[in-house]
């Protein structure tokens, strides 16, 4: 059987890497993003995932195959600053796709996850695991994040709908390497250090945060919900 799989944030970073990884599955996937730039093979769906309206369209557009078996929620957008520069317009952009939006899709493609006994995994952050200076908002928005997937994981186990977390550390993608020129100018090295800190070895890549996705949107982890799964190189 062909699952449907949904992906938001496809176009780019990890996004784009799971749902490549999903599509070599054979899997059907569609990919949910405000740009077109998702893998080949994959089915783009415009969608801000910050709006019911365009979510609740992206979805329904997405269930005309009939099923939803898997949403994997990667769209994300990070923001660093001292708390006392942080606009409301920031605080707001950055909840509204880190936290609103995962909460918006799954409530979307709750009836069709029912139907399926389908899953949900979550790209949260080390960020929303352990505390972070400079990063108040997206720390709180991942640490939302987090424990809307333990709640979740809870209310849904019933019904046989697992809700699982991937919480990754530096990631190899465009977002990543953008970082370090957004961090404040007096910032302290040691801050720098704390944020970014990891065993000594390369930064993870896309892909191998998508195999861990891929795993937990698997058979082979059937009994797996309510798990954070951390994949950070030791942070």
């Amino acid at each position: 059987m062909t699952r449907t799989v949904v992906i938001t944030g496809a176009a780019s970073g990890i996004g784009h890497a799971t749902a490549a990884a999903f599509r070599d599955l054979g899997d059907a996937v569609f990919g949910l993003d405000v740009a077109p730039t998702v893998p080949d093979g994959v089915t783009y769906v415009e969608c801000d995932v910050s709006s019911k309206a365009a979510v609740d369209a992206a979805l329904a557009r997405c269930a005309e195959t009939g099923r939803i078996d898997v949403l994997a929620n990667v769209a994300g957008v990070v923001q660093f600053g001292h708390v006392a520069d942080i606009t409301e317009a920031e605080w707001d952009r950055v909840h509204a796709i880190d936290l609103k939006g995962p909460f918006l899709t799954i409530q979307a493609a709750l009836p069709h996850l029912l139907a399926s006994r389908g899953c949900v995994v979550n790209v949260s952050s080390v960020a929303g695991n352990k505390p972070q200076p400079y990063a108040a908002a997206y720390a709180a928005a991942k640490g939302g994040l987090t424990m809307l997937t333990r709640s979740l994981a809870l209310e849904l186990s019933p019904h046989g709908v697992r809700v699982n977390a991937v919480c990754p550390g530096t990631v190899d993608t465009p977002i990543v390497s953008h970082v370090a020129s957004i961090f404040p100018p007096d910032l302290d090295a040691r801050v720098a250090d704390r944020l970014l800190m990891m065993l000594p070895g390369p930064a993870i890549t896309p892909a191998e945060l998508a195999s861990s996705i891929v795993y937990l949107a698997s058979d082979a982890a059937r009994m797996v919900t309510g798990t954070v799964l951390a994949f950070d190189g030791g942070m």
